[in-house]
C-alpha cells in the first residue's frame, strides 16, 4: 500500500492578495483586523503546525518574519522553501538555512519539480498519512 501525504493547509485551500487577504482573515476569524490579531492568528498557525510549505517567486516580508519565527521557536518545524529558478534567494539570512536548521530548498521550473521534492521532505520528516499529523 502506497503511503500518501496527509495535508491540511491552516492557511487556507484559496490563493489570497493584498487586496483580499484582510476580508478573508476577518471573515474566517471573526475578529478585527488589526496587526496584532493577524500576527497572533498566524504565529498561533505555526505553533499547531507540523511543518511549513513556502512556494514563492519571490519572499514576502510576512513569510520571512514568519519563517524567522519558526526556527527560532522551541519547537522548529521543518521547512520545504521552493524558489523559480530565475528568482534565487538574494537575502543572505534566507539563504543557507538548511545548514542550521530542517531547511530544504528546492529551486523550480515547472510544478513536476516541485512535486518529487515535496514528496522526498514528506518522506524524510515522516507525513505521511500512516500518522496523524498534517502539513
Amino acid at each position: 500500500m502506497s503511503e500518501h501525504p496527509r495535508v491540511e493547509f491552516v492557511t487556507g485551500a484559496n490563493a489570497l492578495n493584498k487586496d483580499s487577504f484582510k476580508s478573508d482573515f476577518e471573515q474566517r476569524t471573526k475578529l478585527a483586523f488589526t496587526a496584532k490579531n493577524f500576527r497572533d492568528y498566524r504565529l498561533g498557525l505555526i505553533d499547531e503546525c507540523d511543518a511549513m510549505i513556502f512556494i514563492r517567486t519571490s519572499m514576502s516580508e510576512s513569510g520571512a518574519y514568519e519563517l524567522a519565527y519558526n526556527i527560532h521557536s522551541s519547537n522548529p518545524k521543518p521547512v520545504f522553501y521552493a524558489y523559480m529558478s530565475d528568482a534565487p534567494i538574494k537575502t543572505t539570512l534566507l539563504r543557507e538555512l538548511d545548514q542550521d536548521y530542517q531547511v530544504s530548498y528546492q529551486a523550480f521550473d515547472c510544478a513536476q519539480d516541485v512535486l518529487d521534492s515535496l514528496k522526498e521532505f514528506f518522506d524524510e520528516f515522516n507525513l505521511t498519512e500512516h500518522q496523524s499529523c498534517s502539513a
